[in-house]
């Protein structure tokens, strides 16, 4: 029997985030005619097309064959920049959306399941951590790649053809998808029936239910989770400084290069890490790190910047692996989509609050907020993981 090819899923991970689009699609809307506050709430849209699909897709993937999932959300995505490529009105751009949005529900959950199911075939589930990091790793690579390059091929072509380009990085990666090994250990019963949708909805709420550790990690991720809610943002430091518009991509390009280096640096630090409390510490250390960028709002602070998003990511690694190690049986995709629920309603309502902050305070401002508030919220699960324990 053929091991789990991790190369095939490393290779899946890059090239699905291969897409110099990342960098340019709201130029695009804005090209197209489309207003600020236009723009605005089809990013909004996007959250809650993931939302809508989110659960559906979870329990589908503990149902039926996970790699082929990933295959289609690939293939959805690319509808999606092909949508792009022919819109010219705000509808036609939601319409894209719709799609890209059932493509974040498909792969999210999936993807930990996949894996998770993998490793333990293999009896290897201890290497979640470290074959989830690297994962993350060539993701962040991908997209590196793909915002590196953004600039210099936007010199040849219009934004439109990228989007074309990108669709076309898509459907290849569909191909990638189809290589990784399949593997659900939990689709069918004991007589080998297939679980019925409600049945795995319903142990995968039951396990929620009397777990606390697990309640505990999905609430961290989902609340204070910040690291990948606020990379939206980034693009506002520059514009703040007056600076050049390289520091753009510069600061996107630290951001995902420490985030890269924390994909990495995951399951060393997991060999030290003793319990959930110690990440929750590690999160409260990144957001104090955060603090010291935005009190110094420098452009050599940036270092600070990169650090401090390095420390989430690795919390965010190793609390997805405890998450995984607690789930011992079926509804791990549907457990996860729970997750995905939140980050969304989370996404909206962190949007929503940094809207209404910009009106009233300045951007440095409402990074200390958010970097404090992470601080503090850390602090209190600490406290409150005591409660849980006991």
């Amino acid at each position: 029997m053929k091991t789990f090819n991790k190369k095939a899923l490393y290779l899946y991970k890059f090239v699905g985030q291969c897409l110099p689009i990342y960098a340019f699609y709201p130029i695009l809307f804005l090209n197209r005619g489309m207003s600020v506050s236009e723009v605005l709430v089809l990013i909004a849209l996007w959250s809650v097309f993931n939302i809508v699909f989110e659960l559906p897709a979870g329990i589908l993937a503990d149902k039926w064959n996970k790699r082929n999932i990933l295959a289609i959300a690939a293939a959805l995505q690319g509808v999606c920049y092909v949508i792009w490529f022919f819109s010219h009105s705000f509808f036609a751009f939601a319409l894209g959306f719709f799609f890209w949005g059932a493509a974040g529900a498909f792969t999210s959950g999936t993807e930990e399941g996949l894996i998770y199911d993998n490793l333990k075939s293999d009896g290897h589930e201890d290497e979640f951590a470290k074959v989830y990091g690297r994962a993350h790793f060539f993701a962040t690579i991908g997209t590196l790649v793909g915002i590196g390059s953004a600039g210099l091929i936007a010199v040849f072509v219009s934004i439109e053809v990228i989007a074309l380009m990108s669709a076309a990085i898509c459907f290849i990666n569909v191909i990638f998808a189809l290589r990784i090994r399949e593997r659900n250990l939990y689709a069918k019963d004991n007589e080998g029936e297939p679980k019925g949708a409600f049945e795995t909805l319903k142990k995968a709420t039951s396990f929620l239910k009397g777990n606390g550790i697990a309640v505990s990690a999905l609430l961290f991720l989902v609340l204070l989770g910040i690291g990948p809610y606020m990379d939206e943002f980034d693009a506002l430091i520059a514009d703040d400084w007056e600076v050049s518009v390289l520091w753009v991509s510069g600061i996107l390009l630290i951001r995902f290069g420490f985030v890269a280096l924390g994909d990495i640096l995951a399951p060393i630090v997991e060999k030290r890490i003793k319990s959930i409390r110690q990440i929750f510490l590690l999160n409260a250390l990144g957001c104090v790190v955060l603090t010291a960028f935005a009190f110094l709002w420098q452009w050599y602070a940036v270092l600070f910047f990169g650090i401090a998003f390095m420390l989430m990511a690795i919390t965010q690694i190793l609390l997805v692996n405890a998450l995984q190690k607690e789930i011992k049986e079926e509804g791990r995709a549907t457990v996860m989509s729970f997750f995905g629920i939140g980050q969304n309603i989370a996404m909206i309502c962190l949007s929503l609050v940094f809207a209404a902050l910009a009106g009233i305070f300045t951007l440095q401002q409402i990074y200390i907020f958010v970097a404090v508030y992470g601080v503090l919220g850390s602090l209190v699960f600490c406290v409150l993981f005591l409660r849980v324990k006991k």
